[in-house]
């Protein structure tokens, strides 16, 4: 079980860097260009090295409630944060307001809860994280994921359809491949399942760096004569 748990924190510690990578490339298009969807994308995947990482602790057989905790509630946040992203390019006005304020207002909600309800030690299934968390963080979770992950898909379609971005279609693809990851967690399918994570955030990463600038073209500068 030992070498076992190895193998899944060694993959989990390779997928790691490979998001933080993408997020630090995600955050040099965002300091380049300047558009909050980049910020927010940027932040989403940095938080999904966060949970890689802690899962990997986890999987090590490091065992305690504020690390098992943290990982639930950052796990649903961060869907929640790349959705943003998304609102940013396909909400306007009064709708995205509202998206925000109820992201926000779920995220909260779910880092008071998350803290507060225990978290039982048999969640942790032969070195991988296989069971569900308390019922009001899995409710909570869900009343954050189900919306983000309906937004992310239903936008980067709509905005490939209407807006012929094809790049967008990458970023419903992530969407729907990392989502059903989380069902291979509950088939106890983890090797599996780290190829789904690793194959959901290139597509994600892909997705996010094709989008075009919301200004337009951008002006070639002269070369110095």
């Amino acid at each position: 079980m030992w070498a076992n748990s190895t193998v899944i924190a060694a993959s989990l510690i390779v997928l790691s860097v490979a998001a933080l990578a993408l997020a630090v490339l995600v955050f040099d298009r965002y300091r380049r260009e300047h558009q909050a969807c980049h910020l927010y994308w940027g932040v989403g995947l940095l938080l999904f090295f966060v949970t890689l990482v802690e899962e990997a602790v986890l999987d090590l057989g490091v065992w305690s409630q504020p690390l098992i905790q943290s990982y639930f509630i950052l796990v649903a946040v961060l869907v929640g944060i790349l959705s943003l992203g998304s609102a940013e390019l396909s909400l306007s006005g009064r709708w995205r307001q509202a998206y925000f304020g109820y992201i926000g207002t779920t995220s909260v909600a779910l880092v008071v809860i998350g803290f507060l309800v225990p978290v039982p030690t048999d969640v942790m299934s032969g070195g991988v994280v296989s069971g569900l968390p308390p019922t009001s963080v899995d409710v909570l979770s869900s009343l954050i994921t189900f919306p983000a992950a309906i937004l992310l898909v239903v936008s980067s379609v709509y905005g490939a359809w209407k807006r012929h971005r094809p790049s967008l279609l990458y970023i419903a693809a992530g969407t729907i491949v990392i989502s059903a990851a989380g069902t291979l967690y509950l088939v106890q399918l983890p090797a599996t399942l780290y190829y789904a994570e690793f194959v959901g955030i290139v597509l994600l990463f892909l997705g996010f760096v094709k989008i075009p600038h919301l200004g337009g073209e951008s002006v070639p500068r002269p070369h110095p004569t």
